[in-house]
């Protein structure tokens, strides 16, 4: 027969594999850490080298052997770049304003039938906006430049808004559909038999309720029309009337004597990246919950 194990020994050993067990996982969090730490060192790094370069003076930011840090000492004048490129601020400023409100909007009504309407032709119209998405950018680029020349919008800086009134594209308004698609359709039930009718149910119940989607779609909205280059590059010529991106390429470009102005145009940089960093600051929480939305299902 088996002798038994005395308590006290059976009560050392339990101790051991807690303290081993414990020894374990403090190594493995501090292998997950230390890497994590390096990532962020990692990704930072660029964003960091050029917050320092937009505080050096010419001699500092041109220098043969790259510094890190300003050796001549700190010089915030450097951003008065920001109030000689206001104008071209204020463009962007109109464009992301209006994409950032009219798209969310405008998608969310387009797909409001999709998701709790029924009527003839749905599923060959939905079929036909999703088959939109399958069109490379290249195809469309040429005819819609065409399309907007006929109705002067080359030049004009409505070329980069007018299209936020018309949905913004099929991907936004299936995103906004599985979002929908998700939501009990008893809310609509009951709303009705209180006499709501159906433009009481879609401002009243249905925009509350989906106001993360909305807020996921203007964010990113916003983000990826402040920092657009191309859109703005074919369609805006003038210079009076081009968003920041391009102005920002047109006075540095890679020649002539702007060129070695690498401290200001550091500053600049570092100016383009204020909104769309406070932006994800502020809402980082609707932004991550944001990918979630895709896999929704109805």
């Amino acid at each position: 027969m088996n002798e038994a194990i005395p308590q006290k020994d059976f009560g050392d050993l339990l101790a051991r594999n807690r303290r081993k067990k414990r020894a374990r996982n403090a190594a493995v969090l501090a292998v997950k850490y230390t890497v994590m730490a390096l990532l962020a060192v990692f990704l930072l790094f660029p964003y960091i080298f050029m917050v320092s370069k937009s505080l050096m003076d010419l001699v500092d930011a041109n220098a043969a052997v790259p510094l890190l840090f300003p050796k001549s000492g700190v010089y915030f004048s450097n951003y008065k770049v920001f109030f000689e490129y206001w104008p071209y601020f204020r463009n962007s400023l109109v464009v992301v304003l209006i994409n950032g409100v009219f798209i969310p909007l405008t998608g969310f009504m387009a797909a409001y039938p999709f998701a709790r309407r029924q009527f003839k032709g749905k599923k060959i119209m939905f079929s036909v906006m999703m088959s939109t998405v399958m069109l490379p950018g290249a195809v469309t680029m040429v005819p819609t430049y065409v399309m907007f020349n006929s109705f002067g919008l080359v030049d004009n800086l409505a070329s980069q808004w007018v299209t936020a009134f018309f949905g913004g594209g099929a991907m936004n308004i299936f995103l906004m559909i599985q979002f929908l698609r998700a939501i009990p359709k008893d809310y609509d039930n009951a709303a009705t038999i209180d006499g709501a009718n159906m433009l009481q149910i879609f401002l009243y119940i249905m925009i509350p309720m989906c106001k993360n989607v909305l807020l996921f779609i203007g964010i990113s909205t916003v983000i990826g029309r402040w920092s657009d280059f191309q859109g703005p590059l074919i369609y805006l010529t003038s210079l009076e009337n081009m968003t920041v991106a391009v102005a920002f390429y047109t006075q540095f470009s890679s020649s002539g004597a702007a060129a070695i102005f690498s401290n200001a145009k550091m500053a600049m940089a570092v100016c383009m990246t204020v909104l769309p960093m406070v932006l994800f600051l502020i809402f980082q929480k609707q932004m991550i919950g944001g990918i979630k939305i895709g896999g929704l299902k109805g």
